[in-house]
């Protein structure tokens, strides 16, 4: 509240990050900026189109989910997301996950982690968290791809520390 107040966030919500004392929104760039700092963007243009292939897919299927946040009866906002499980959000998540392996690679683009595999992670994790009503925790078990991009970030020791210091007690 004091920073939105402050005038500070520059479309005024969250997610921002402060470089040399300037601000800067979105989430995306955000991921972008952050993970070309620490080595997860790929250096070749064609690799960093195929990074932001990933990231386009993971959004379209993101912005389906989100269409149902605004549904206040919880019958009416289940049986939407079954909806589209079974239809179009369903057939996006299958052809995500056959793009996926059709790369050939053992994460998103190569053999390394890059942003679109830590973008896969989050994405699998929050939707299959259980908070999510009408989304079955099991959601991603069908789609080996998918499921073993999310498994590789989950054990990446950086990550697997990060969870460990933040699970809840």
């Amino acid at each position: 509240a004091e920073m939105k107040s402050s005038g500070k966030l520059p479309m005024g919500s969250l997610p921002v990050i402060e470089v040399d004392g300037k601000m800067v929104c979105q989430s995306s760039a955000i991921l972008n900026y952050t993970g070309k700092l620490a080595g997860l963007y790929p250096s070749d243009p064609f690799d960093g189109m195929k990074v932001e292939e990933v990231r386009g897919c993971l959004e379209d299927i993101g912005q389906m989910l989100f269409a149902t946040f605004a549904i206040q009866d919880l019958d009416e906002k289940i049986a939407k997301r079954k909806e589209l499980l079974d239809g179009k959000m369903g057939e996006k998540i299958a052809a995500l996950d056959k793009l996926l392996e059709s790369n050939g690679k053992k994460c998103t683009v190569s053999d390394d982690i890059t942003v679109a595999d830590i973008d896969v992670y989050t994405t699998c994790t929050m939707m299959t968290s259980g908070i999510l009503d009408g989304i079955p925790k099991d959601l991603f078990d069908k789609y080996a791809k998918l499921s073993a991009i999310t498994k590789a970030v989950a054990e990446h020791p950086k990550v697997a520390k990060w969870n460990a210091d933040h699970a809840k007690a």
